[in-house]
């Protein structure tokens, strides 16, 4: 990944090849937490939760199932602030002290950063970058924060679902009631569900 490319955010993976992810940002939901750790467990299925540095100090518990079930640790910032309304050294603060966190609490290092409510400026990206992370976001969005209905998640996810499509969702009742139905879709579609990691090794 040249330089000019890691400053923009990565949107979805390569469109010729069939793999799919769902990132699962975490900054409360703690209730449906479990319950989706073990639905992924029982599919073999890993993904990137991407953790608010906030929410693994106050769930640190939570923190290391997520880390000990296999899944990649991504960055959510501190304190789920509008990156934009920030300064250069509070964009750098709320990233660096997350990633802090992530590798003093759980033990690793994130590649992979994600802003909360998708809101950034070239700063961020600039940030970022200089920290040796990507950018990522999404092509799909379940909108499960607000959606209570799993029917109104299906239906605005599997009929566009694509190669590479990153799919966004957060640990919600109705993503947690939706999620089987579109991991058995996908599957029958012949995708195959990764990581970002994964679906960046392609890009």
């Amino acid at each position: 990944m040249n330089n000019k490319k890691s400053l923009m955010p990565i949107y979805h993976g390569n469109e010729i090849i069939p793999n799919i992810t769902f990132i699962v940002n975490v900054a409360w939901g703690n209730e449906y937490l479990i319950k989706l750790l073990e639905l992924l467990k029982k599919r073999d299925i890993c993904l990137t939760f991407f953790l608010e540095g906030r929410w693994i100090e106050q769930n640190l518990e939570l923190a290391l199932m997520i880390k000990d079930s296999n899944h990649e640790i991504g960055n959510h910032s501190y304190s789920h602030k509008d990156m934009k309304t920030l300064s250069v050294d509070e964009i750098h603060m709320e990233i660096t002290k997350t990633n802090e966190i992530i590798n003093e609490l759980l033990g690793v290092k994130p590649k992979y950063f994600t802003p909360p409510y998708g809101y950034f400026d070239t700063r961020v990206l600039e940030i970022a970058t200089r920290l040796e992370m990507v950018t990522v976001l999404w092509s799909l969005d379940t909108m499960d924060w607000k959606i209570e209905n799993q029917n109104e998640i299906i239906d605005k996810i599997v009929p566009n679902i694509k190669n590479g499509s990153i799919i966004l969702m957060h640990p919600t009742e109705s993503s947690l009631k939706a999620l089987p139905y579109m991991i058995e879709k996908a599957l029958d579609m012949n995708y195959k569900i990764v990581t970002i990691n994964e679906m960046l090794l392609f890009l």
